[in-house]
């Protein structure tokens, strides 16, 4: 398959395959994953590789011998002969993105700490005492749940419905013919990269990247804003709803509402972290080098990122829908847990990373629609009423003065609004503000 560079999107497709192969491929899973960790291990010791141009010839150097390479490092070729090399480059491109995700983090805490530092000199100083550091580094990654790409030399395209894959049989790697659900055809306009093996409970899929490669006529917002007719959907990223969008004109006037729940989602999660505590002041110590209650963490790792995709997808669809040409998000970057148990304090963490993961997927899942996304600030987006304009937005739930539920407007005494569709109601008129006004 060809590298392509470009807007990109995944199609599953369902593999019917026999028993035999089933164990295959587990095989070709486990030792695909097993070199992706001894990659792991050599980006560890050859740090300089990272973020640096010609990292894939210097590791195939250090590791893999050919005729021109007799002296390699590594003894990879003695652990693993024959590997094939379509899926040994495929594993160290993995290795290497984990390796630079690992550089990032561990970038930004070091900048983080210097900081820190340098705040306590201030402090210092100025006769107040030194406040702690206390955020542990980020720890390089040794282990890997990745799951084996196959590059042009290890997949060969029979028809729209049969492939042939080589897999690992237990002693040796062969081809072995699989059935596809759903045709491997691109999409008008679209074309296939490197498809990915993936297995869930129900069986084995295959993951397809598809790139968009038809000019995308994308506009600016000092452009759009200038059509009278311009629908744009406005979204609140909230606790109690996933998000409440609606679609509005540039006058403000109100086409449609899209309430999307996250009770149930939010009550999920947090019972997750409540086995999770509980399981912690049971076994007070953890042993050093182990995951602790790694199942449940993955559990909440894959429920946070499923949100993520359901309600980016029903966003941009909502917005494709009514013909809406922008998407508009706040700019929320410095949340804050409120007080509370422990799971509550992880619970509300969790729901605002997904927030921020919400907005990335709509970002590219907008782009195949011809749909931009852009961010406001949420100054006064929840305290200026939609109605009267004054910053008279109380929140409240019915029956208590307490909450965040629903909203009232002291002023023109507006009551028993929904608190996040007057938030989104406020980010359009932040965004009017801001982009259509002279």
């Amino acid at each position: 398959m060809p590298h392509l560079r470009g807007f990109t999107k995944t199609r599953i497709h369902n593999i019917l395959i026999l028993s035999d192969t089933d164990q295959h491929m587990q095989c070709t899973v486990d030792q695909y994953r097993r070199v992706v960790s001894f990659y792991l291990q050599v980006f560890h010791d050859h740090q300089e590789l990272i973020g640096e141009g010609g990292w894939l010839l210097a590791t195939e150097t250090l590791t893999h011998r050919t005729a021109h390479n007799l002296n390699h490092i590594y003894p990879f070729d003695n652990e693993l002969p024959n590997y094939p090399s379509g899926l040994r480059r495929a594993a160290i491109a993995e290795a290497y993105g984990h390796a630079c995700a690992w550089k990032t983090s561990y970038d930004k805490w070091q900048t983080k700490k210097e900081r820190s530092e340098e705040r306590n000199l201030k402090r210092i100083s100025g006769e107040k005492g030194p406040i702690e550091f206390t955020d542990h580094p980020p720890q390089f990654p040794c282990d890997t749940k990745d799951w084996p790409v196959f590059y042009g030399t290890t997949l060969k395209m029979l028809d729209s419905h049969h492939l042939m894959v080589k897999v690992f049989t237990g002693k040796a790697y062969v081809y072995r013919k699989i059935t596809l659900a759903q045709a491997f055809i691109a999409p008008p306009g679209y074309a296939c990269g490197s498809p990915s093996l993936i297995h869930r409970s129900y069986g084995w899929e295959l993951h397809v990247p598809i790139i968009l490669r038809e000019k995308v006529d994308l506009k600016k917002i000092e452009t759009l804003v200038k059509d009278k007719d311009l629908r744009i959907c406005v979204v609140d990223l909230g606790i109690n709803h996933h998000a409440v969008a609606t679609i509005q004109d540039t006058k403000g006037r109100v086409y449609a509402t899209l309430f999307i729940s996250g009770a149930k989602d939010n009550r999920l999660r947090k019972r997750y972290l409540e086995k999770i505590v509980n399981l912690q002041m049971e076994t007070k110590i953890i042993p050093k080098g182990e995951r602790f209650a790694r199942d449940l963490w993955d559990k909440i790792s894959n429920l946070n990122d499923h949100v993520a995709h359901y309600v980016s997808k029903k966003l941009v669809e909502f917005a494709t829908t009514y013909g809406a040409k922008i998407i508009v998000f706040e700019h929320l970057g410095r949340l804050k847990p409120s007080k509370g148990t422990k799971s509550h304090w992880f619970n509300q963490k969790f729901i605002f990373w997904v927030k921020g993961r919400t907005v990335k997927y709509a970002r590219y899942k907008a782009l195949h629609k011809g749909i931009i996304t852009c961010r406001v600030s949420p100054k006064n987006t929840s305290t200026r009423c939609p109605y009267c304009g004054t910053l008279t937005i109380i929140r409240y739930n019915k029956g208590t003065k307490k909450g965040v539920a629903l909203a009232q407007c002291t002023n023109c005494k507006t009551h028993d609004v929904n608190s996040d569709y007057v938030g989104s109601l406020g980010i359009g008129t932040a965004f009017r503000l801001k982009h259509c006004c002279p």
